[in-house]
């Protein structure tokens, strides 16, 4: 067995199919061989009584003593009532088993001697004087020839049809795995190459072009994770670059402050803000990249998710005071009858990230007023739940909206008033498309009029299964 897994699948097919044809012509040959020998014998048993019926027809009606004698060719013998043979054309080998043989009853017998092979029948006739034995053989040699030329044919097609099978289970194998030779030459091609190249998939819907798909969609989910990665790596050392320099810098004049005690609390408060600033900075990326990287989709209860926007207006709140920010909220997602039961694909954690940005955003773009509406919305075959988030600020640029979700995007006046210096990252709303992306669901951003801005998520509803 352990050998038989080391070859390889063409010639593991080739041995399977040959066995299989084997079998399968060894037992048709074996059925064949018996139905010609059992015709031949039934033949044979035929002839015996043909050739035996006229005399018992004689002896039975009194002409025992005056019997035709046996045409050219007929073994016969005539047993009357006191044992005498009457008539015999038996051979020599034969005349001193006619008495055994005559005994023997209906039954056909087979009688081997050195010079042939006898089929023999014996046949009782009651006549006036009493039992008489008609004793009729055939020499079955010929007959047996025959068989025996037969299975010499039927052993020799056995072989002759196996072997081309064999050599047929190969090539159609060979043809056959010809897709996994050209998958496994284009996968080694593409090693180590940047090539955007995938696996080549047959025209027929078959497993193998079912593999091919699956392995193509795995190249290009590894390929995206890579990509991902190397986003990460490049998008670090562009946006790290900048603060570590500053720190280094402010750890300098720290250094060079050692004498003045406040000066040097002050390069310390500074180092530790760009120090908080590449910690958030480090953070929001990881966490970006591994929100992208998801395969499988969270849930929660739309109940779940309107509790979390109350919870994420209170943190609102929070970060407003002083501001003079009101920060206000709606709720109108109290499920339809057809959405009852209904869960978001969306679970409550991410929810709540989702919220926090829009609402961080729009509160560091010192709007007026920042509220959010949570809405069910859509028909029973697509439903939705639709967060809007709004708020009276400046509102961006045209030309700034359709990148606003990139990563780093940030405009320096729209959002935050003219020569006013931004914060953060310009990953907020990056990972709050990442998130909706992930949820399957979608995200726009628009502005209002007069003023302000308004983003509106759309995130899918399915029922729960119970």
């Amino acid at each position: 067995m352990n050998l038989l897994r080391r070859l390889s699948i063409r010639v593991r097919l080739t041995i399977g199919a040959v066995v299989i044809a084997a079998v399968f012509f060894t037992g048709t040959a074996f059925v064949v061989r018996n139905q010609v020998e059992s015709i031949l014998e039934n033949s044979s048993v035929m002839l015996l009584q043909s050739d035996s019926a006229p005399f018992q027809q004689d002896i039975a009606a009194g002409k025992g003593r005056s019997l035709d004698s046996p045409a050219q060719g007929q073994l016969i013998a005539i047993i009357d009532p006191s044992g005498l043979v009457e008539e015999s054309t038996f051979p020599i080998e034969l005349q001193p088993q006619l008495g055994t043989l005559a005994r023997a009853g209906t039954a056909t017998q087979s009688v081997q001697t050195p010079a042939a092979d006898y089929l023999v029948i014996s046949r009782t006739v009651n006549a006036e004087d009493g039992v008489w034995h008609v004793v009729t053989a055939r020499n079955e040699s010929a007959s047996k020839l025959s068989v025996d030329n037969l299975t010499t044919a039927l052993t020799i097609g056995l072989i002759i049809l196996t072997a081309l099978f064999g050599f047929g289970s190969w090539l159609l194998a060979s043809a056959a795995l010809r897709p996994v030779s050209a998958m496994r030459r284009t996968a080694h091609e593409l090693q180590g190459s940047t090539s955007t190249e995938l696996l080549p998939v047959g025209p027929a819907r078959d497993e193998l072009s079912a593999l091919a798909i699956t392995l193509n969609d795995l190249i290009r989910q590894l390929r995206a994770s890579a990509d991902r990665e190397k986003q990460l790596v490049s998008d670090a050392s562009h946006e790290l670059r900048t603060p570590l320099a500053i720190l280094q810098t402010q750890l300098e004049l720290a250094h060079l402050s050692t004498g003045d005690a406040d000066a040097l609390l002050l390069e310390i408060e500074s180092a530790e803000r760009t120090v908080k600033r590449l910690s958030v900075l480090a953070a929001s990326l990881l966490e970006l990249t591994r929100i992208e990287g998801m395969t499988g989709r969270d849930s929660a209860a739309i109940g779940e998710l309107a509790a979390e926007l109350v919870d994420s207006i209170d943190r609102a709140r929070i970060l407003a005071i002083g501001s003079g920010i009101v920060v206000d909220y709606d709720i109108q997602a109290t499920p339809p009858g057809w959405a009852e039961g209904c869960s978001a694909a969306l679970s409550r954690h991410n929810f709540g990230r989702v919220l926090d940005n829009l609402l961080s955003n729009s509160i560091a773009a010192t709007a007026a007023t920042v509220r959010a509406e949570l809405t069910v919305v859509g028909t029973p075959e697509h439903p939705a739940l639709r967060l809007t988030v709004t708020d009276t600020g400046p509102g961006m640029s045209e030309e700034f909206l359709p990148q606003a979700f990139d990563r780093f995007a940030r405009e320096d006046s729209s959002r935050n008033g003219a020569g006013s210096v931004v914060s953060g990252a310009g990953l907020g709303l990056s990972i709050v498309s990442a998130l909706m992306i992930s949820a399957g669901g979608t995200v726009t951003m628009a502005n209002r009029q007069p003023s302000g801005l308004s983003v509106v998520a759309d995130i899918p509803v399915s029922p729960n299964v119970s």
